[in-house]
């Protein structure tokens, strides 16, 4: 993942919680069009490097219900929730398709997690 060193200080900002619940949405992202395409598995390990997800935290997010994920991501500043958006999108579009599973999941996620929509072609 290329990163600039502004996208370097911005991923560095998240609280533990915040990267638990990325980490939550990221991989059930990756699950909803039920295929385990190697490249998506490359990128959740990427995704959790750049944010830097210890193995405790990693851990620690199974064990989060989908209330805490939904109010904690809401409430994570606009350019926080974007790079949200960026990775859910990159997660979608790694595996070079789109089903309509995957649609209709991105356009929930962007209602309940109050993410900008205007991060990806997706919609």
């Amino acid at each position: 993942m290329n990163l600039t060193a502004i996208d370097k200080l911005a991923l560095s900002q998240f609280s533990s919680i915040e990267k638990e619940c990325i980490y939550q949405v990221v991989y059930a992202t990756m699950l909803v069009d039920g295929e385990r395409h190697p490249r998506e598995h490359q990128l959740v390990e990427e995704i959790v490097e750049v944010i830097g997800l210890s193995v405790e935290e990693r851990e620690m997010s199974k064990l989060l219900d989908e209330t805490t994920v939904i109010e904690t991501i809401r409430k994570m500043s606009d350019l926080q929730r974007a790079y949200v958006a960026k990775f859910i999108a990159q997660m979608i579009l790694v595996d070079g398709k789109v089903t309509d599973h995957e649609r209709l999941f991105f356009n929930i996620l962007l209602d309940k997690l109050n993410l900008p929509e205007d991060t990806s072609d997706l919609k």
